[in-house]
């Protein structure tokens, strides 16, 4: 599966993005938190479901995750994306779990291992 991202509109009452996968999607997406200065497109590494591509892109103060033309850019300092790093580590070892890493401009930033199914997608219901 690696991983996949989805714009959720009303994700536990809030618009969110959800990064859902398996390790080695984790492992990829922690090197490119820690590696934020050379602004690292996700697509590369990342299939978006509902056709939203995430572009990371350094800033010294970041305001987060917002919709740019059609797309969504992540804004984060250095010191910030290397904290979310860590965390996605965390997760890249663990079967199952999620791990919150921002929530400013109202869109909240979700990372699942072991969680969803690879059909998630923001326009079907979650069947479980």
């Amino acid at each position: 599966m690696a991983l996949r991202s989805g714009y959720f509109e009303n994700w536990g009452g809030s618009p969110t993005v959800l990064l859902w996968g398996d390790a080695g999607g984790m492992l990829k997406l922690s090197e490119a938190l820690r590696n934020v200065q050379r602004a690292p497109d996700l697509r590369t590494f990342c299939q978006s479901v509902d056709g939203k591509p995430i572009t990371i892109k350094p800033s010294s103060q970041p305001v987060g995750m917002i919709h740019k033309d059609g797309a969504l850019e992540w804004s984060l300092d250095p010191a910030l994306a290397d904290d979310y790093a860590k965390l996605v580590d965390v997760l890249a070892t663990s079967s199952k779990g999620h791990q919150y890493l921002e929530s400013r401009n109202g869109v909240a930033v979700t990372v699942s291992i072991g969680e969803y199914p690879d059909s998630l997608h923001p326009d079907r219901p979650l069947q479980r």
